[in-house]
């Protein structure tokens, strides 16, 4: 079995960590994820507002009335139940 090199593998380790240390501090990453936070953050309220609009819509939905104008592609489902019966024969 080999051994591990502790002076070697501590001048790596140590290597690497001034190394990754460089470039989380680099000026335009720190911006870029500044950046990416904001984006996040956009997005996170984007999808909490769509999420409240689609189950508004879906309320909505299950207690409004078919307009006989306006043509639909699919049978309104009666406002009480949402979920098909299904009859054993």
């Amino acid at each position: 079995m080999a051994r591990i090199n502790i002076n070697e593998f501590s001048a790596q380790a140590g290597g690497v960590a001034s190394r990754a240390n460089y470039v989380r501090t680099d000026p335009a990453v720190v911006k870029a994820a500044q950046d990416a936070w904001a984006d996040v953050k956009d997005a996170r309220t984007s999808c909490a507002v769509l999420a409240r609009e689609a189950n508004a819509a879906w309320q909505r939905s299950r207690t409004s009335q078919a307009t006989p104008e306006a043509p639909r592609a699919y049978q309104v489902p009666n406002p009480i139940q949402d979920r098909p019966t299904i009859v054993a024969s």
